[in-house]
């Protein structure tokens, strides 16, 4: 009975969705007739879909009604994981860079995007921007020519930091030395504009932190492994950053 229960709102919610979708405006008292529901039952459905981040508009009255709002369409593009990760980095890094306009609004546009995927999704999502950081305090840094090799490293150290699989790594240090490692990429930090991987390196089997635009090859390993939060939290630099 249970099973029959869910499977019916399911089906419910479904056909509530396209609707909307449908028409410019409904009154209630339509969406009560087509889905065979009761007032408090429908209040219920729509209550629930706001909730889940769905742009649903009501006006009151008579002849009120109820319709979605013409921005819902970000559920139209299908974004993956990885895409989302993208867009909310980029808008955080707008953000904290601090500048006197346009940036009003972009906590309120990454809730908004947070809040358009479904529930299973959110908490993928917000695990993952739990471990990328940007300096709150943006100074700076040495500068450092991003060649397209660069480029096809970032998205090895992206697949390799999002599907949480070591990397093996040639890495040139400040004073030149190359060496190669086996290293798991836990964290990302920008302090503008250098990204920087708070890793757990298997050569020296401690925390290491690495810049990104010194890792000269890469390459994704079979192995997985599991997120350490020790490396941020005893990290005396992370004072200096806040998660997106």
């Amino acid at each position: 009975m249970t099973k029959t229960n869910f499977k019916n709102r399911v089906e419910r919610r479904s056909r509530l969705l396209g609707m909307l979708r449908s028409e410019q405006h409904w009154t209630t008292s339509n969406l009560r007739e087509h889905l065979n529901v009761s007032q408090r039952t429908l209040m219920r459905e729509l209550a629930s879909l706001k909730d889940e981040g769905y742009p649903i508009e009501s006006d009151r009255g008579r002849g009120g009604g109820v319709r979605l709002a013409g921005r819902w369409g970000i559920e139209r593009l299908m974004l993956s994981h990885k895409e989302v990760i993208e867009l909310l980095l980029a808008l955080s890094i707008v953000e904290s860079l601090n500048f006197p306009f346009m940036t009003n609004n972009l906590e309120i546009i990454k809730q908004k995007l947070y809040q358009a995927f479904p529930e299973n999704q959110r908490s993928k999502v917000s695990r993952i921007r739990k471990r990328i950081f940007v300096s709150t305090d943006v100074r700076s840094a040495a500068p450092y020519q991003l060649s397209d090799t660069h480029i096809d490293i970032s998205q090895i150290i992206c697949e390799s930091f999002l599907e949480q699989r070591c990397l093996n790594i040639d890495y040139i240090s400040e004073d030149k030395r190359c060496s190669s490692r086996t290293i798991e990429s836990h964290y990302l930090m920008l302090a503008w504009p250098v990204w920087y991987i708070v890793a757990w390196d298997h050569l020296r089997n401690s925390p290491r932190i690495f810049r990104i635009d010194r890792i000269k090859n890469a390459e994704v390993a079979s192995k997985r492994f599991k997120l350490r939060p020790e490396l941020i939290a005893n990290d005396p630099y992370a004072n200096y950053f806040s998660s997106i």
